[in-house]
């Protein structure tokens, strides 16, 4: 088995049409997430998969599914050296590095899903071959509410922000030569426009209990390996506005030495990202790690 390995979390995408089979903790959770009026079993069971991809529904399900899978790799002996997520997904980091509960950051994951579902009057856009440095400026020129809100890679650039501006930063980007693929999302995610959602969240994330990382944790907002707890906790609190800077966590593995990095939860989103990215890491699925690929 190699030794440095890295766990990754996605955020909302592609949401699981199962669960693995889940232990102690994941039933935990599941038995939580029903209690608060998200019944993640049910939906599964019954296909219903309009209501999973909703934003309210989609955020929980995903996170549970990580944690289930987080603790099905750690039964077979593979263990990270380090864990990081994607929006979304650094709640579950923040879990399987021992910083905030499982049963803590799911009940802030249910609210905030809930918030960010009531968000309106905006939305994302993807831009393609384009560098952040281009985009980031195309938006300075726009206007102030639109905003890089996640930089996934070299030239593969997630914008944000209100109706009206967002479709001027994505015309200008289309004439600067960038292939621009509207997101299928119900909001301005990671925008300033998500302030008030933030401050409804703070409350939640100032009364759980952070303690240092058992697991070495990148933060998706600073981009950087964080030890301290306090910063931890402050980068939480803005974590729903600020970029998303996952080319710099990927760069913060490299330095690691991280040899090979597993997706933690649906889909190969990460991989492909991570991919593209650096070609000095192995990035598998979940899958692929169960089936013997580390």
């Amino acid at each position: 088995m190699k030794s440095k390995i890295a766990f990754l979390f996605p955020g909302q995408g592609t949401v699981p049409s199962s669960l693995p089979p889940t232990g102690e903790r994941s039933v935990r959770l599941l038995d939580l997430a029903e209690q608060a009026g998200i019944p993640i079993s049910s939906l599964l069971q019954d296909g219903k998969h309009n209501r999973l991809v909703q934003t309210e529904f989609a955020q929980p399900t995903i996170f549970v599914d990580s944690i289930s899978k987080d603790e099905a790799l750690r039964s077979r002996g593979i263990i990270p050296v380090v864990v990081a997520g994607h929006s979304l997904g650094e709640y579950a980091a923040l879990a399987s590095s021992g910083v905030i509960s499982p049963e803590d950051a799911l009940q802030v994951v249910i609210t905030r899903g809930k918030l960010m579902s009531h968000v309106s009057g905006g939305g994302m856009a993807a831009i393609l071959k384009l560098s952040h440095e281009t985009v980031a400026e195309i938006c300075r020129e726009t206007g102030e509410t639109v905003n890089v809100a996640n930089i996934n890679g070299p030239t593969q650039i997630v914008i944000s922000g209100d109706e009206r501006t967002l479709r001027r930063a994505m015309n200008a980007c289309q004439e600067a030569g960038g292939r621009v693929i509207r997101l299928d999302v119900s909001g301005p995610f990671h925008s300033p426009l998500l302030a008030p959602a933030q401050a409804e969240l703070a409350p939640l994330i100032n009364a759980i209990q952070f303690r240092t990382p058992r697991t070495l944790f990148v933060s998706s907002v600073s981009g950087r390996l964080e030890e301290d707890v306090e910063a931890i906790k402050s980068l939480l609190l803005t974590q729903i506005t600020a970029c998303v800077q996952w080319v710099s966590t990927v760069e913060s593995l490299v330095r690691l030495e991280i040899e090979v990095a597993i997706e933690v939860g649906p889909g190969k989103v990460l991989t492909n990202l991570g991919r593209r990215i650096t070609g000095k890491i192995e990035f598998i699925t979940f899958e692929e790690a169960l089936d013997g690929a580390v």
